[in-house]
């Protein structure tokens, strides 16, 4: 027996169902979910439990038909859905509605489909075959990052240059217009950003992290020497300038390593010369440009999947996945130290730029969740297992704790659905992977024509 009344679009990729569920199932429901009320209800005049169902049921009328209608709405919308095929994006939203004993139960469903597309049997794409071998020259620049790393600061008796490292002070003048409260105490305008303060300043010039002006006046001078500038400064979206006085107390230059065996062996125990230090730097460069040409190749495929079958996606999908980058932003920003309570977000510019990319990710994933459906792809136990440790790391927690936060927030089962779309993107790329060449036999002749 069909349970689907009507249905009719109301929008892009978005279906409104009413669906009906036949009284005999609304009175059996209702006596279960009475019952259910008379074991835990409390009536004056009656033992716990033992009051009559009648009683009951006029006593609890209201709610009665409200748990009545939340136990089978779910039920029968799934009845319909199959019945329907119909294959939501988004939980769907159920209009409230209260069940009556005697009386079919009608309700509205509204929910966000996916968009008609038929995806072909073609798993053909056209993608890149960067260089993955490690040239001599990115083994230096990797070489040469390794001896940075390893150098030491030592004192120099000379003015300062860019790529030296100073320390001393930098003053800070007030913000023009500015006065202090009569009680404020010293701590209290250091912490104010208009008023005038004084902090210790170390810091390599040219370091792109720091002020220009400070680079710029900091070169040249020696230990025990100041100079003065200005920078121009916003309050209040009014533009003023702002005098600064700095200070050198010492001047240190960078000492570089000598590349050599005695050097080399120091880094690891598994390096005892320069040739095995530059053989580990080798597969550190084959491996970071195979991770780059991997990246390469699946957004190629991802770009190429988006204009093979072009959708417009339900309003609602293209939102959830905009929130749902911003709020990752957002961490990333809160791991980085970003203070949320003294700095202000421009969320609606944020938003309206990431949106595109929003766009473009749900786009994606909606292609993939349709060819791995249709291909039978699916993320294994040991999938998940594996994405839980990594998770689990990352957190500094274990896989267990992890799991069950992930369960009660659902976020297990939007684990899977990731991991089922990377088993997706690797299926496609295995399947279009250049050919590999044939190696020549061992006994194969050096040259032709040889006797």
């Amino acid at each position: 027996m069909t349970v689907v009344v009507s249905k009719r679009d109301v929008g892009v990729c978005r279906q409104e169902f009413e669906i009906e569920v036949p009284a005999s199932e609304v009175d059996a429901e209702y006596l279960r979910v009475a019952r259910d009320y008379r074991r835990r209800a409390r009536i004056d005049g009656f033992r716990k439990g033992k009051a009559p169902l009648d009683l009951v049921r006029q006593r609890f009328a209201g709610a009665i038909g409200e748990d009545v209608s939340e136990r089978l709405a779910p039920k029968y919308w799934r009845k319909a859905s199959e019945e329907d095929g119909v294959q939501a994006m988004l939980p769907p939203s159920v209009a409230p509605v209260r069940a009556a004993p005697g009386e079919p139960l009608r309700f509205t469903v509204t929910v966000d489909v996916e968009p008609e597309v038929e995806i072909g049997d073609s798993r053909s794409f056209e993608l890149p075959q960067p260089e993955t071998d490690p040239s001599e020259a990115e083994i230096d620049e990797l070489l040469e990052q390794v001896r940075l790393q390893r150098s030491t600061w030592v004192p120099v008796d000379r003015a300062a240059a860019r790529g030296d490292r100073v320390r001393g002070r930098i003053h800070r003048a007030a913000m023009p217009g500015y006065v202090a409260e009569a009680d404020a105490e010293e701590q209290q305008d250091q912490d104010d950003h208009r008023g005038p303060a004084t902090h210790d300043i170390d810091l390599e010039l040219g370091d792109e992290r720091a002020w220009p002006e400070l680079t710029d006046n900091l070169t040249g001078l020696s230990a025990g020497q100041k100079a003065d500038f200005e920078r121009k400064e916003t309050e209040d979206d009014v533009e003023r300038q702002r005098g600064y006085e700095i200070e050198v107390d010492e001047v240190l230059e960078r000492k570089l390593p000598e590349v050599d065996d005695d050097w080399a062996s120091s880094l690891a125990a598994t390096i005892e010369t320069v040739d095995d230090l530059r053989r580990q730097l080798s597969d550190q460069v084959q491996a970071q440009k195979a991770e780059q040409a991997g990246q390469q190749r699946t957004d190629a495929l991802l770009d190429q999947l988006r204009e093979r079958y072009p959708v417009t996606l339900p309003e609602a999908v293209v939102e959830r996945e905009t929130l749902q980058m911003a709020r990752s932003y957002a961490n990333n920003l809160a791991r980085q130290g970003f203070d949320f309570e003294r700095q202000q977000l421009p969320w609606e510019q944020l938003m309206e730029e990431i949106r595109p990319q929003a766009e473009k990710r749900a786009h994606s994933s909606f292609l993939l969740d349709r060819i791995a459906r249709d291909d039978g792809v699916e993320a294994t136990a040991e999938d998940l297992e594996r994405a839980l440790e990594i998770m689990a790391r990352g957190r500094n927690t274990n896989r267990g704790r992890l799991r069950r936060e992930l369960e009660r927030e659902g976020g297990l089962e939007m684990l899977r659905v990731e991991l089922r779309r990377d088993r997706t993107v690797q299926a496609l790329l295995a399947a279009n992977a250049p050919p590999e060449e044939p190696s020549a036999p061992a006994d194969e002749p050096a040259t032709e024509g040889e006797d």
